[in-house]
C-alpha cells in the first residue's frame, strides 16, 4: 500500500471518529439541558433563600429558647422586653416549629395578629403592652429587604416569630384572667377563672387561620362587657372630636332660665347624647332641655329634678378622658370575674347602688340598695347564699355597739328596753313600779322633812327597793358596755333588719336585709349603712331565691312574716352572690351610666395596672 492510499484511509477514519464524538456530545447536551435550566430557575427563585432563612429562623428560635434564663425579659435587637411564662413551653413541646413564619415569609395569620395588637385599645388594652413598636420595626426592616429584592433576614424572622407568640399569649392571658390579680384590689372570689390552655389556642388559631376568633373565646361572655366595648368606642369618638368644653359654674338654674349658660348647657348635653344634636341653640331653658337634664342626672347617679345645681355641674365637668378611664377600668373588673358565674346569681353593684337578680344572663330582678358608708366600706367578695331568715333577730356587731349604741345607752339608761335589745346570757333587772299611794306617802314625808330641815329639794326620795333596782340597772349596763356579752334586738317594727335577712356566710359578717327606713331608697347616693346591704324589695328577692323551694309560695312567705315568729328557711338550691364595684354601667337602652368612685377603688385598680402584671411575675427570659 502506497503512502497516499494510507493517508486517505486515515483521513476517512478521523472524520468518522470526529462525527461520532459530535453526535455523542449532542446527545449528552440535549439530555443535560433541561436539568441545567432547572438549576438556573432555582437560582433565580426567592423560595430557595427563603427556605434557608426559615430554617435559620427556626434554629435561632431554638437557640433563644434553649439559652433562656428565669428573668422576665426577651432580647429583641438591643431591647429587652417582657416574656410570657408560657413561651418556652410552647416551642419545646412542639419541636420548635414556627407558627407565624412560612417559606414565603410572615403568614396571613401573622398580619392578622399584628392588626389585633394595633387595635387592642378596643379591649381597653394598650398596644405598647404587646410590643407593637418592636413588631412594627421588625416588619419595616423585612419590608425594606423585600423591596430591595433581598431575602428576609433570619434574625428578623426569628424575632417576629417570638414577638407574635409572646403577644398572643399575653393578650390571651389578659382577656381571660385580667391584667391584675384580684387580691391586688381586695376582691375575694369564691372561685377563680377556670384555667385556659392558651398555648393550645395559639396553635389552633395559626393552623385554622382564625386568630381573632380564637382570642374571642377567651374574653368575658357577659352582655355587659360587650355593651361597655360599644360605649368605649363611642366615648373615644367623642374625645377624637374634641370632647366637651368646661361648663361655667354659678348659681343653680332650671326651666325658665335664660342666657349664655343655657346655650352652653345645650352644647354639653348634645356631646353625650342626652339632647338631640339637631335641637336649636336657644337661650331659653325649655321643657325639652329639662327632659335632657333629667336624662343626664339619671345616667350620672344624681338626684333627678331637672335643676342644674352644684352636683350636676361637677358631673358635667368631668373630662371625657376620665369617663373613658371609668369604662376601661370597669371592663378590667369584668375580666377578673370567672366567665361563668352560674345560671342564676345575685349581683350587687356597690357603686351604682343596685342589686340584680340574674337568670340565664338576663336581669330577672332589679332593685335599689343602701351600702356602707365610706368609713364602713361594703367589701367586694363572692359567696353562696344558703338560707334566709323571716322575722330575724339582729345580732349587733361589737363595732356598732361601741360606736353607735353605747353612747345612746349612756344618755338613756332605758334605751335597751325601749329598743327591745337583750344581752344574750345576761338577765336584765326588772323595773320597779311605784304605786300611787306610795308616791303620796313619800311626797308627804319629803314635804315634812323640808319644813323641819329647811330643804329646798322637791325630789321624791327613792325607796330601798328602788335604790337597789337602780344599782342593779347600773351594774347591768356596765356589763353590757364591757363588750363581754352579745347584744341582740328582738324581731319587730323597729328591728333594723326589717322582716327578712338573706344569709351567705362569710368572714365579713355581711348580708342582705330588709329595713324599716324606706326613705333612704329615694336618695341618689345611698351609702349610709355599716357595711351590710339594705334591699328595696325584700319580698321580691325572697321569691327569687326560694324559687327552688316549691312549697314556699309568695302567700306562704307573707303568712310566715305575719306570724311575727322567727323562721329560718334553707335554700334547696344555693345561689352565688357577687358583691362588686362598677363605676360605669350600660342600661337596657344602651346608654352608659357613670357613678362616683365612693370608696376610691377605681384609683386602687389604676395604681395596680400601672405597677405590675401577673404574667410578668412568673415570666421567663428569652435572650
Amino acid at each position: 500500500m502506497d503512502m497516499n492510499r494510507l493517508i486517505e484511509i486515515l483521513d476517512v477514519k478521523s472524520r468518522l471518529f470526529i462525527s461520532m464524538v459530535l453526535v455523542v456530545s449532542l446527545i449528552v447536551v440535549s439530555c443535560a439541558a433541561p436539568k441545567q435550566e432547572n438549576l438556573i430557575n432555582d437560582a433565580q427563585s426567592p423560595t430557595q433563600p427563603l427556605q434557608s432563612s426559615t430554617q435559620s429562623a427556626s434554629t435561632l428560635t431554638r437557640q433563644k429558647i434553649q439559652t433562656s434564663t428565669y428573668v422576665p425579659s426577651i432580647q429583641i435587637q438591643t431591647k429587652s422586653i417582657k416574656a410570657d411564662k408560657g413561651l418556652p413551653k410552647l416551642y419545646e413541646e412542639n419541636g420548635y416549629s414556627l407558627f407565624w413564619i412560612t417559606p414565603n415569609g410572615p403568614s396571613p395569620e401573622a398580619y392578622e395578629m399584628v392588626e389585633i395588637i394595633r387595635n387592642s385599645d378596643n379591649e381597653a388594652f394598650t398596644p405598647q403592652d404587646y410590643n407593637i413598636e418592636e413588631i412594627e420595626s421588625t416588619l419595616t426592616r423585612m419590608d425594606n429587604d423585600n423591596k430591595s429584592g433581598n431575602s428576609y433576614n433570619a434574625e428578623d424572622l426569628a424575632e417576629l416569630e417570638l414577638l407574635l407568640s409572646n403577644a398572643f399569649l399575653s393578650y390571651g392571658h389578659d382577656l381571660h384572667y385580667g391584667r391584675v390579680r384580684a387580691e391586688q384590689i381586695n376582691l375575694e372570689l369564691l372561685s377563680g377563672e377556670k384555667p385556659a390552655n392558651i398555648t393550645q389556642i395559639l396553635i389552633q388559631a395559626t393552623s385554622t387561620g382564625d386568630v381573632e376568633g380564637a382570642l374571642n373565646t377567651l374574653m368575658p361572655k357577659y352582655p355587659m362587657y360587650g355593651k361597655l366595648k360599644v360605649s368605649l368606642k363611642e366615648y373615644k369618638e367623642i374625645a377624637s372630636n374634641g370632647g366637651w368644653q368646661p361648663f361655667p359654674y354659678g348659681e343653680k338654674f332650671q326651666r325658665g332660665a335664660r342666657g349664655n349658660r343655657v346655650v352652653a348647657l345645650r352644647e354639653r348635653l348634645k356631646a353625650t347624647g342626652e339632647l338631640d344634636s339637631a335641637a336649636p341653640d336657644s337661650k331659653v331653658f325649655d321643657e325639652t332641655l329639662e327632659i335632657a337634664v333629667k336624662k343626664y342626672q339619671e345616667r350620672n347617679g344624681l338626684y333627678v329634678d331637672g335643676v342644674v345645681g352644684k352636683s350636676t355641674i361637677e358631673a358635667l365637668n368631668v373630662p371625657v378622658q376620665e369617663r373613658i378611664s371609668q369604662i376601661e377600668l370597669t371592663m378590667e373588673r369584668w375580666r377578673l370575674l370567672p366567665q361563668y358565674m352560674g345560671s342564676k346569681y345575685i349581683l350587687v353593684n356597690i357603686a351604682n347602688y343596685h342589686l340584680y337578680g340574674v337568670e340565664n344572663n338576663h336581669d330577672a330582678l332589679t332593685m335599689r340598695i343602701v351600702v356602707g358608708k365610706p368609713e364602713w366600706n361594703t367589701p367586694m367578695f363572692s359567696e353562696e347564699m344558703t338560707h334566709i331568715v323571716l322575722n330575724p333577730y339582729w345580732n349587733i356587731p361589737p363595732s356598732i355597739l361601741k360606736d353607735d349604741i353605747a353612747p345612746r345607752i349612756r344618755q338613756d339608761s332605758q334605751y335597751l328596753s325601749k329598743k327591745g335589745i337583750d344581752a344574750v346570757g345576761l338577765k336584765a333587772p326588772a323595773k320597779i313600779v311605784v304605786e300611787k299611794s306610795e308616791e303620796v306617802e313619800v311626797a308627804e314625808n319629803v314635804e315634812a322633812a323640808s319644813e323641819t330641815e329647811g330643804s329646798e329639794s322637791g325630789e321624791r326620795q327613792l325607796s330601798e327597793a328602788e335604790i337597789q333596782n337602780k344599782k342593779a340597772q347600773e351594774e347591768y349596763i356596765a356589763k353590757v358596755l364591757s363588750g363581754n356579752y352579745r347584744l341582740r334586738q328582738n324581731p319587730g317594727p323597729g328591728n333594723p333588719l326589717g322582716q327578712i335577712k338573706f344569709l351567705f356566710p362569710n368572714k365579713h359578717s355581711i348580708y342582705l336585709h330588709d329595713t324599716p327606713n324606706r326613705g333612704f331608697f329615694k336618695r341618689a347616693q345611698r351609702n349610709f349603712s355599716h357595711g351590710c346591704i339594705r334591699v328595696e324589695k325584700p319580698l321580691d328577692l325572697a321569691e327569687f331565691v326560694l324559687a327552688a323551694n316549691a312549697e314556699w309560695t309568695p302567700n306562704k312567705i307573707q303568712s310566715s312574716i305575719n306570724s311575727r315568729k322567727t323562721k329560718t328557711v334553707r335554700l334547696n338550691q344555693t345561689i352565688p352572690v357577687y358583691i362588686l364595684y362598677f363605676t360605669s354601667w350600660v342600661d337596657d337602652q344602651g346608654n352608659v351610666n357613670f357613678h362616683k368612685d365612693i370608696y376610691g377603688l377605681d384609683q386602687t385598680l389604676l395604681n395596680a395596672l400601672r405597677t405590675t402584671r401577673p404574667n410578668v411575675d412568673m415570666a421567663t427570659t428569652i435572650q
